[in-house]
């Protein structure tokens, strides 16, 4: 792969791409790889620049770099028949996950304003998606940039953890439930649409009628049990696979799910080996789909399943907040004395939180029994604090939801019925916590 290709190689490679998708010669995935690979230069000259910038705005945010995966590139020939592949603008991209909206406002700002001292140049159109989101929900600030003297284009996204958590969720969701609301929208499956259109609103905004349509919608397509049995099955044994490597000086990890949907990750020093053994794997297995390289400084576990969790499908935060969307729905009926709707909605409720609770007891013995952990204060103190912070979320929205339900004449008939389930509720978490210690 030596070899430079003319603008007239690559409009000739899309040209027999889209001929016969199904008979790819060898000869054109290594033509697309040398493509892939020449971003090399540009692609770590731009995001070594942002990812300073973005660390002086914000000490936690999680910046990475990829390069467009194969069947990804090869998927948006067919999408756009006059795209001309060399011309992508986003084969190479940088990403910037920063705190809270103010602070990606912060760092695009600053990039404007430092713009002529960068190393890189505007290039095109800004896509500010946060002021104007998609019709989808999707929010995000893109950016397209070359590094100056060269014209290969690199995106940069600028989003918060709100909006990633969001974006990933949505993969998350047509993965699992065999869907492609990404591409298709709202004609793949109107009520998960609406779902994730929802939700990507701000919490405050939402009405009662709004927070019933998420409560009911979780509820018909068992959408935290479905989430949550992946995330769980996963959870365990992707941290157990993480600790037991030694990532010490490792910038480069290459992710690929397997047949049993449980990814396994792979740590590389530099740029050119992880590539070539990302290339391998993929020229071994083209219908695998589940490979993605990417470049993160200083990382862990947290850090690098915030920024793939579509990958990694260990967790993701919004399920916390649809979780709160519930719990809102079950104050919200039990305050307005609807009997039936509430008796629903509590019942969901309580099975969540039972389930979650059965989760987070396996996840505390699994935490006890991993050696590894035992061998690193940092992994030790990371896991321990996680399992922690997981306990105090789904505590405080247990207890916060309970204190909002008290006695009235008027709706005496629905807190008995609180009540009453609340009492099996508590026998069933007993049995769980006794048969596990």
């Amino acid at each position: 792969m030596s070899k430079a290709y003319s603008n007239s190689d690559y409009k000739k490679l899309g040209d027999r791409i889209r001929a016969d998708i199904n008979n790819i010669s060898d000869a054109d995935y290594e033509m697309l790889q040398y493509l892939r690979t020449s971003y090399k230069s540009p692609l770590s000259t731009i995001f070594n620049s942002i990812e300073q910038l973005a660390h002086k705005i914000d000490a936690n945010c999680v910046c990475t770099y990829r390069i467009k995966r194969i069947e990804s590139i090869i998927s948006k020939l067919i999408r756009f028949p006059e795209m001309q592949v060399n011309r992508a603008e986003d084969i190479a991209g940088c990403r910037c996950i920063l705190s809270n909206e103010q602070q990606v406002y912060d760092l695009y700002n600053r990039i404007l304003k430092r713009i002529s001292k960068l190393p890189f140049e505007l290039k095109g159109k800004i896509n500010d998606y946060i002021a104007n989101p998609k019709e989808s929900g999707y929010k995000s600030i893109h950016l397209n940039v070359v590094v100056k003297g060269d014209n290969r284009r690199v995106e940069i996204q600028l989003r918060s953890l709100e909006h990633h958590n969001w974006a990933t969720l949505v993969e998350i969701s047509d993965l699992l439930y065999g869907l492609k609301l990404k591409e298709n929208g709202r004609s793949c499956n109107e009520e998960l649409f609406d779902l994730h259109l929802l939700l990507s609103k701000a919490i405050q905004t939402l009405g009662p009628n709004e927070i019933n349509i998420i409560a009911d919608t979780i509820i018909k397509y068992g959408y935290i049990h479905k989430l949550g049995e992946v995330f769980a099955q996963n959870y365990i044994e992707v941290r157990k696979h993480w600790n037991s490597l030694r990532l010490q000086s490792k910038h480069f990890f290459l992710i690929a799910t397997g047949s049993d949907g449980i990814p396994e990750i792979q740590g590389f020093t530099n740029f050119d080996e992880a590539e070539n053994q990302y290339f391998e794997m993929f020229v071994s297995n083209k219908s695998n789909k589940n490979i993605v390289l990417t470049h993160l400084q200083n990382t862990n576990f947290t850090k690098i399943s915030i920024a793939y969790s579509n990958y990694f499908l260990t967790f993701n935060n919004t399920i916390i907040r649809i979780l709160y969307h519930l719990s809102q729905a079950v104050e919200e009926s039990f305050r307005r004395n609807q009997i039936k709707r509430f008796g629903r909605y509590y019942d969901a409720f309580l099975d969540m939180m039972l389930f979650w609770m059965e989760k987070q007891i396996i996840e505390i013995n699994s935490f006890k029994c991993d050696n590894n952990i035992f061998r690193s204060k940092k992994k030790h103190n990371e896991w321990a604090s996680t399992i922690t912070a997981g306990i105090q979320i789904f505590n405080g929205i247990f207890r916060h939801t309970h204190s909002q339900m008290h006695f009235k004449i008027r709706n005496a008939f629905t807190y008995y019925i609180m009540r009453s389930k609340y009492k099996k509720f508590q026998t069933k978490a007993n049995r769980m916590s006794n048969r596990q210690s």
